[in-house]
């Protein structure tokens, strides 16, 4: 099992930004991957801290990929252009890198809260890259979020990344589904006990009708916490292995 700690000043980021590797034991060349997101708060360590990955990493025989992205929401505002980050160069400096493979059958991205957000947001505009896409206790709309009672985010904060309502609209998931999903593979989790369960249900509903039978919804027990998280992450692993 290797452990591997990036760090680097980013050409789109002008600063230094983390990714932590999980790469498993085997001699593998091109080996599958998932590119696993942490939530509002978290680092490229969050999920190593909170589940033991390299163990998930050995059984399913997958590199998981974990960056940082601090509170960017995975998305491009004028301070930190996160997603044009994600997608135009750490993804490519990444495969150039490591032995992992290009194809988008052996590539799935995954997260928790605002990490489920970016993964499904970054795994539906880009089906050329991704082929599977799951997320535990998205956030699927993200005025809902901003406006909810138990939302860690600051209100001014929000606004500094979806600074005009054109702005929002673009970055609601239900905006950037379209029928190039249609080939991709897509699961939602969340606890009934979760502060945005309604959200995600309205969500379901909707993707339901959309995506039809390449969507998987599980509603399990449990909140917006890590403890559902680290209990339902194994569930995404094997989705993505048994296909």
């Amino acid at each position: 099992m290797s452990l591997i700690n990036i760090s680097y000043r980013t050409n789109y980021l002008h600063t230094y930004f983390k990714t932590t590797v999980v790469l498993p034991d085997t001699n593998a060349k091109n080996y599958k991957t998932l590119w696993l997101l942490h939530g509002y708060t978290g680092d490229d360590s969050a999920w190593m801290r909170h589940k033991n990955i390299e163990k998930l990493a050995r059984k399913y025989n997958l590199a998981v990929i974990m960056p940082e992205a601090r509170n960017a929401f995975y998305t491009d505002s004028d301070f930190i252009p996160y997603y044009s980050y994600f997608v135009e160069e750490l993804i490519p400096k990444i495969q150039a890198t490591l032995p992992i493979s290009t194809l988008p059958a052996d590539n799935s991205i995954a997260g928790s809260s605002m990490g489920g957000y970016g993964a499904l947001k970054i795994g539906m505009m880009n089906p050329n890259i991704f082929d599977n896409v799951a997320a535990l206790s998205p956030i699927t709309d993200i005025l809902h979020f901003r406006d909810n009672p138990q939302s860690p985010m600051a209100h001014n904060t929000f606004d500094t990344i979806f600074d005009s309502p054109q702005k929002i609209e673009d970055n609601q998931l239900v905006n950037i589904v379209s029928n190039k999903n249609y080939g991709q593979r897509i699961m939602t989790i969340c606890g009934s006990d979760d502060y945005m369960y309604q959200d995600n249900l309205d969500f379901e509903k909707f993707m339901s009708d959309k995506v039809g039978q390449n969507y998987t919804w599980h509603e399990v027990n449990g909140n917006h916490s890590w403890d559902t998280w680290i209990e339902n992450i194994e569930t995404i692993f094997e989705w993505i292995t048994n296909k």
